[in-house]
């Protein structure tokens, strides 16, 4: 089991973190929890992948590919001339993306490889995916300095990146939720592992960064109740995340609000999500 290097509060000691992580101690990396929030946003992430498609890549470097779920729906939308190259540091979750890749009618490979440590061992490529990855870098500006240099041609870096303040469930009263949202604040901010609020850090990376051509927007996932099933196994797993390190209070109230609005026959509530976007090249 990975060490854990969040506060964390009494209440929940006893219960097993190893949903959330995956072998090489990274959380909310684990192949269940990205399984759950790939599916819950399939539909978004299908029309994201068919909009690299005018780019025309020729060779797409997924750079913390994890288990492969994004190569995964890019198979089924970029031409099979386009090769693909998944790059993590994790085994367990490379060998599910090999697995997943079997089948896939073009040239596929994946290497296990500290992008951090070891950011002079990245391929060169038209097109570099950074999904959700920033927050585990302690120096992103090195890893983005890395990538630049293996940009080929007219190549770019497209980043998604979510924070974890523009992050919204409800209906919720102020009181609540400002209770709830200090509370987590209080107990991650510190971590060692990753940014759960990285947004301002990463955003200044990227404006200020040496790349010509920037291009940084804001991308809004939200759904409404009634919920389908793939998206109540996300929400439910995000609040379950929350509730393990927010205060015994705030986690009550997580709680009693999953039990009142994620249930049958349940009053209407929302989830919004705002990630941030960038084209760089």
């Amino acid at each position: 089991m990975a060490t854990i290097r969040f506060h964390r509060t009494n209440h929940n000691s006893e219960l097993s973190m190893n949903v959330w992580y995956n072998e090489t101690g990274r959380p909310l990396s684990s192949t269940s929890w990205l399984n759950a929030h790939h599916r819950a946003k399939l539909k978004e992430r299908t029309a994201f992948a068919r909009s690299l498609l005018d780019m025309r890549p020729r060779r797409i470097v997924d750079l913390g590919c994890g288990p492969g779920l994004w190569l995964e729906t890019l198979n089924g939308i970029v031409p099979p001339d386009c090769e693909f190259v998944g790059i993590d540091s994790d085994s367990a979750a490379l060998d599910e993306a090999k697995s997943r890749a079997k089948e896939w009618e073009r040239s596929v490979q994946f290497l296990n490889v500290d992008i951090e440590k070891s950011s002079q061992n990245l391929p060169e490529a038209d097109m570099f995916l950074a999904f959700n990855l920033f927050p585990y870098f302690t120096h992103p500006e090195k890893v983005l300095t890395a990538v630049k240099s293996r940009i080929a041609g007219s190549g770019r870096l497209v980043i998604r990146q979510y924070d974890g303040a523009l992050l919204r469930f409800g209906p919720l009263d102020q009181g609540r939720r400002g209770r709830i949202e200090m509370s987590l604040h209080t107990s991650v901010m510190g971590s060692s592992e990753f940014q759960h609020y990285d947004l301002d850090r990463l955003f200044q990376l990227l404006a200020s960064s040496s790349f010509e051509n920037k291009h940084l927007e804001f991308e809004l996932f939200q759904r409404a109740s009634p919920y389908p099933e793939d998206f109540l196994q996300y929400v439910n797993n995000t609040i379950d995340w929350m509730a393990r390190y927010a205060a015994e209070d705030a986690s009550a109230e997580l709680k009693r609000w999953q039990s009142e609005f994620l249930c049958r026959g349940s009053p209407p509530s929302y989830f919004v999500e705002v990630d941030l976007v960038g084209w760089l090249s």
